[in-house]
């Protein structure tokens, strides 16, 4: 066993990012909380009040993410708390606007953009443009003891003068949570089919897309793609479901089971699916803080490469819940993963390879939530399933969006991440341990011209580079820059009850 050494860099942004963290959790602790704190998770009880009398959130629905974030009056209401477990696939969150009304929501954009590199070669392959459309709608639905909410993006991007081929964009976010005497249920799903990496994709113009935004699974819970991999449709799809049981008033054991997977339809990267399990117990220390401990396992499989990466991850958590204004959660522990080539033994009674090492996980998630404001950071360390590109890597991964609310409709802010896959050396069969490190940094104005309409423009620029060179696609060399600057308009109907 060995424990791998994390980048200096990373560790000094992540002191920074803690510190930040103390700082607006001290700020938070003297605001007054706006209605009853999160149980954590405990089962909510009924409603007390009719649901005909229920407001329901003006012109966004709670799937918007924190770059879309809605009505600040919509907000000024009654608050539900987060009743998410700490121990489960879902990272905490903020709570939303109190409401049991059905209602549907859809939405219209269209972007022009003007692209540096289209085809994300080493050596550039000159501007062009791309016309990008989207079309969605956002649904959440109470019926009983059930509590839906679905999000849908639809689109393409039409190339003109890139050189590139023309893409397709399919998303869905989808949770269904079953509130049951002293058991919770939760489906979750998130879906995509992009023509490029999911980690900083900005091809519809900066819009927001439900897979890629807050609420959703956990990182360990989906297939993760940090890397850019050029121009070609791929297929992430993350399902999972949890079962959350109450012991007693403060605690609860949390269950959750799931499927990932990953492939590319365009090349020869490496495709792969993860099957992932997780038990944990969870401790109500305060009103608004929760400690957790849990073990999860992940059998991770590659379809056309001969290995498998076994993990046994043991993290101890904290969370700490300010209904409508603070999310913060930590996990840490140990990980160790047990690599083997070939997965089985052949009929040759060609021996397998085995090999066990030992690393460190950590997750951290922060969302701060001022009047007009919103700024959340996000934090991951572990081993990776190497995005298609490499059989496995050690991973860290940063991302962090800061949004000021300009309208009832639209927002303005910025959004940045990094990540650095480090390949892991199993073996003789891996020549050298390759690295590859990616920023992405974007920034959006928007102005509504309308109660519905509102014009956007947004500028990305999107980095890679690698320690020695590689191809990904027509992608070859050793580093690529890409620069994308778009205009264009959307249109975002009010929530419409049914």
């Amino acid at each position: 066993m060995r424990i791998l050494r994390h980048n200096s860099w990373t560790a000094g942004l992540f002191v920074l990012a803690l510190i930040t963290l103390m700082a607006l959790a001290a700020k938070a602790q003297d605001q007054p909380t706006q209605g009853q704190e999160s149980q954590g998770q405990q089962n909510q009880s009924q409603p007390t009040q009719d649901q005909s009398a229920q407001p329901i959130p003006a012109y966004r629905s709670p799937l918007a993410s924190a770059a879309d974030n809605g009505d600040s009056d919509a907000n000024a209401g009654p608050q539900a708390p987060d009743t998410r477990a700490l121990a489960g696939a879902q990272n905490l969150g903020l709570g939303g606007p109190e409401t049991v009304r059905s209602y549907w929501q859809p939405h219209f954009d269209i972007f022009g953009t003007a692209d540096s590199n289209a085809q994300e070669t080493a050596s550039g392959s000159g501007w062009g443009t791309w016309t990008s459309f989207s079309g969605g709608v956002d649904v959440h639905r109470t019926s009983g003891n059930s509590d839906m909410t679905l999000s849908y993006t639809g689109g393409g991007m039409i190339s003109s003068g890139t050189g590139a081929s023309n893409g397709i964009v399919q998303e869905l976010g989808f949770t269904d949570k079953f509130t049951l005497r002293r058991w919770t249920i939760t489906f979750l799903d998130q879906t995509s089919y992009l023509p490029e990496s999911g980690f900083g994709f900005g091809g519809l113009g900066e819009t927001s897309l439900p897979g890629l935004g807050t609420g959703g699974a956990g990182s360990i819970f989906t297939p993760g793609q940090t890397l850019l991999t050029g121009r070609e449709q791929n297929l992430a799809n993350a399902f999972d479901t949890e079962a959350d049981v109450s012991l007693t008033p403060r605690t609860s054991l949390t269950f959750v089971g799931g499927y990932s997977l990953l492939h590319n339809f365009d090349s020869d990267l490496i495709n792969y699916g993860a099957a992932t399990a997780r038990v944990g117990y969870n401790y109500l220390w305060t009103r608004k803080d929760t400690v957790a401990v849990f073990y999860t396992y992940s059998a991770l499989r590659y379809s056309n490469f001969n290995q498998s990466i076994d993990d046994h991850t043991i993290q101890a958590s904290y969370g700490r819940r300010v209904t409508g204004r603070l999310a913060f959660q930590v996990a840490a522990g140990p990980q160790i993963a047990v690599f083997r080539i070939p997965i089985a033994v052949g009929g040759s009674g060609t021996p397998a390879m085995n090999s066990t090492e030992l690393f460190w996980s950590l997750n951290a998630a922060l969302q701060y939530q001022l009047r007009r404001i919103a700024l959340g950071l996000s934090y991951n360390h572990g081993v990776s399933a190497g995005s298609g590109v490499l059989a496995g890597s050690e991973a860290d991964t940063v991302s962090g969006s800061a949004t000021r609310q300009m309208s009832r409709t639209f927002s303005s802010g910025i959004t940045g991440g990094y990540s650095r896959n480090k390949g892991l050396v199993v073996g003789t069969t891996t020549p050298s341990s390759q690295t590859y490190d990616y920023w992405f940094v974007g920034a959006n104005l928007s102005h509504p011209v309308g109660r519905a309409l509102g014009l956007t423009f947004s500028y990305q620029m999107q980095y890679q580079d690698s320690n020695v060179p590689f191809c990904i696609g027509p992608t070859c060399g050793t580093s690529v820059i890409r620069h994308l600057i778009s205009v264009g308009v959307g249109w975002h109907e009010r929530p419409l009850l049914f």
